[in-house]
This record gives C-alpha cells, structure tokens and sequence, in this order.
C-alpha cells in the first residue's frame, strides 16, 4: 500500500516541478535507484517457513551479528541503504534523502492520509503510511529503493526499503507491538487506505516470514476488488534490536502465497544484508554545513505566501543537496561548461551543502504556472558563488544551449536579455524561444542577495509581454527577500 505509493511517487508531494528549468534536483544526488522502469521479477523460493511473527534467534546466516543495542539517527540509517547499494555497486544513492521528506510534513504540504483495518486490530502488521512517518520525530527512519542483486530496477523488481530506529523498547511496541495470539486471528483482514479524500481497499493475507531478527511478519496484499493488470505487493518486516526493517515489493498476478515467494526469498537476502551492514562500523555521517535556513524553515518561508497576482505560492519541501550518507559519488572529468550554456546537472552539482527547494505559482489555470527554485547556501560559502557563474554565462548570449538531468539538450533562440527591476548581488532575466512548434516566449530570471537565491521559470504568448513577466518575478523575489530578512 505505502511502499506503492512512495514508488508510484518517488517523493510524494513534488509532483509540480518543472518540466525542463528545474526538473529534479534529487534526480541526480539523491535519486533512489528504483525510480526507473524494467527489470524483470525476482526468482527462487524462501528459505525457511516459521510460524508468522514468532520470535527467532539474532539474524541467521552469512555476515549474522549481534542485533543493535542503540538507536540509529536518520543518517545513519540512510548510511546502512547507501552501504548496501554500495556492494551492490549501484550508481546512484539508494536512499533518498530524510530531511526532504521530514520538511514536507513539517510544512503541511502532504496531503491527509488513513488507514483501516478491518478486523481494527489488524493494523498492527501494516507499515505506517508514509506522510505520517515523515512526521514522526519520536523514531528515526530512512528510506530508498534497492534493485535486486546484479539486476535491473522495475515495477516488479524494486525492493522499496524503509527502516526505523528508536530505543528497543520504543521500536518493538510502535512496529511489533502486538501478541503472538492476534497472528493466528488476522490470518486475512481488509485494508482500506484513504489519501486526500479517495479510498484504495485491498484483501491482505498474512505469510509465514523467514527467520529473521528478533521478531518478523510477512504479508501479501491484492485491491479489492482485483482489477485487470492490478499489481499486489508483498511485504516483510523485520525487528532487530533498535533497528525495524520493512521492505515491499509488487508482484504481477499475484492471488496465492506461492506467488509470493520469490519475492520474500529477494526480500529475506535484503533484509540480512541491510541488518549486516547495521553491524559494520558506519561511516563518520558528518552534520549538515551550518546555514541560516533548515530545510523546514526554508519551506515556512513560503508557507501562506501568494505571487505578485495573489496567485497561490506552494513549496512543498526543501533538502540539503547531496546528502547521501554512505555514498560517495565517482569523480568528474566533466570540463567547466562554456559561455552562453545552461546546464541543470552541474548547476545542480555546485550546490552540495546548499538548503534547497522547488515550487510553484500557480495561475488561474493548469497551464498557467511558474516554477522558481530557492537556494540558501552555506554559511560558510564564499565567491565565486554558483548562481554568479551561472548568471555570467547568459550575458550577451543571442542562443543559449541548455542541458538537462540526464543528458537531455535544446536550444534556445532569439535569447534577449531583460531589465532586473530589483536590487540584488547578482541577477539575470532573459527571454528566448524554444523550436518546439509554440510560439511561446519564456522567461527566466534569478537574484541572489547574501546567500539566499531564487530563480524562476514562466512563458507568455507574446514577446511585447516578456518584461512585465520578468517584472512580476521581481516582485516575487522582492518579497521573498524581506521574509527571509535579506
């Protein structure tokens, strides 16, 4: 249920991002590896068949260590999913990046989420729903996406991964707080899962779960009523010390437990590996460069705030950009970028250490927005400035080539510059045409002042209605600038 849910997202509430100008900057410093389609289903079968959730002596197999005695912070947890993507040698971080998901909570950004039982009781064994763990500051928690081993990430291949941590006790009773006799009484039970006002029902059956941890349960779920080419999920959850594993996976034609082996038999070899590597001595997780804005403030900031037009302004979460504890990304051979270039990846790569986040002004209709990224640099931070250079490059350019995450590229033409009407440290406002057949005129524009920017993308119908456009920007930045204080 939740696991389809953040995989069908991949970060719930920032669907609104721009199409070209911002795209997603997680995509290339926190993408979670499961995020692409293909890939095939997992195969093999279980080893073991225990009683479902009976207890079990420390992990079993390969690599077993004594279960951990101390809770992990979120960047720990995000270090054990990154090592174990590491010997896995994804390319990518596997886990996404907490604090991002922790800001939209905190700003009030996702949307209102519940889940049901029905026996009540039964709710025990299903995991939280994702907006309501982000939430949780009592327990700590990470979560990403894991291929399987060697193979490619899919719908029917991408382990969705989610661990907890808090004090033993804490742990056990909010993720296996319940008695070994409601096992045997929630055999099968319903499920329904409303978010934002639509209600999703499923038929959920408990497996037996193999011998892992101190504690474990497994379980299948369909949609109630099946409808053709929906996909069921298979989940198992795992308890180990401070530390609480839950991984899902889909499974096509899914209605027996048969079906679900070859999935828990995936998930069994993941969760050893994930409790393995909790095990190992972690990576030094080195805190956050100091900044004047937390990812949560940096989503406050726009909280209640409206465009130039009283249009309705919406961050929905902000993130320390490359934070991926545990991964270490390869290093680049890739040559400064020319004069009048527009490149987003390594844009994007110049901010490490930054607070950043993508929004939305939304007009009166679906088409008529702009999209603006913040950025609140590190305290720390010193000349030359990323969003300097970047400014730099656009000037006297009459085209402009731009690039995009992963390795998209187009032109712009008839590139004209236009006037800034706001005092600032460094700015641009350009507007150019794209050959995509439109006619449209686009307009970017960007300030910075101190080590807070913003830059924003928006179109128009005419050229002769550029400026006003770019003046309208301003305006926006303007008032971004006096709530930040700057």
């Amino acid at each position: 249920m939740a696991a389809r849910r953040i995989a069908k997202r991949c970060g719930a509430a920032s669907e609104h991002v721009s199409r070209r100008f911002l795209g997603c900057l997680a995509a290339v410093l926190l993408a979670a590896a499961g995020c692409s389609p293909g890939g095939s289903t997992p195969a093999g079968s279980p080893s073991g068949s225990p009683q479902h959730g009976s207890p079990s002596p420390a992990t079993s197999g390969p690599g077993a260590t004594a279960p951990p005695s101390r809770p992990f912070t979120d960047a720990e947890l995000a270090a054990i999913i990154n090592g174990v993507g590491k010997s896995r040698n994804l390319p990518v971080p596997a886990a996404q990046d907490s604090t991002r998901l922790r800001s939209g909570a905190a700003g009030g950004s996702v949307p209102a989420a519940k889940t049901e039982t029905t026996p009540g009781d039964c709710i025990a064994f299903m995991p939280q729903d994702p907006f309501t763990r982000w939430a949780d500051k009592d327990i700590n928690f990470a979560e990403g996406a894991m291929p399987p081993a060697g193979g490619q990430s899919g719908p029917a291949s991408t382990i969705m991964v989610v661990l907890r941590s808090a004090e033993k006790a804490a742990i056990a009773k909010a993720d296996f707080g319940y008695p070994d006799d409601l096992v045997s009484r929630c055999g099968q039970f319903d499920l329904a899962y409303t978010e934002s006002g639509r209600t999703s029902t499923y038929a959920v059956q408990l497996l037996a779960a193999p011998p892992l941890g101190e504690k474990q349960h497994a379980f299948m779920q369909v949609t109630k009523p099946k409808g053709p080419g929906d996909f069921g999920s298979v989940g198992l959850r795992v308890l180990d010390g401070t530390l609480s594993v839950t991984l899902t996976l889909g499974v096509a034609n899914l209605s027996s437990g048969s079906d679900a082996r070859p999935a828990l038999d995936a998930m069994n070899g993941l969760a050893n590996e994930l409790m393995a590597q909790a095990g190992k001595d972690l990576p030094t997780v080195a805190p956050p460069p100091a900044n004047s804005l937390s990812p949560d403030q940096l989503v406050a900031l726009f909280r209640g705030m409206t465009g130039p037009g009283g249009e309705p302004v919406s961050l929905p979460q902000a993130m320390i950009v490359g934070a991926s504890p545990g991964f270490t990304p390869g290093a680049s051979s890739q040559p400064p970028d020319p004069p009048c270039t527009f490149n987003e990846e390594s844009y994007a790569k110049s901010l490490t250490g930054s607070v950043s986040g993508q929004g939305m002004i939304q007009g009166a209709s679906k088409i008529d927005y702009t999209d603006f990224m913040v950025v609140s640099m590190p305290s720390t931070a010193a000349p030359p400035y990323p969003f300097d250079a970047r400014s730099e490059q656009l000037r006297g350019c009459t085209s402009v080539q731009e690039s995009s995450f992963g390795g998209g590229s187009w032109p712009w033409s008839a590139v004209s510059e236009l006037t800034m009407a706001l005092p600032a440290d460094a700015s641009y406002a350009v507007a150019y045409q794209l050959s995509d057949g439109t006619g449209e005129w686009h307009v970017r524009s960007g300030a910075r002042r101190g080590t807070l920017s913003i830059e924003a993308s928006s179109r128009t119908a005419a050229q002769s209605e550029t400026q006003a456009k770019a003046d309208a920007l301003a305006a926006f930045f303007g008032a971004v600038f006096s709530r930040a204080g700057k």
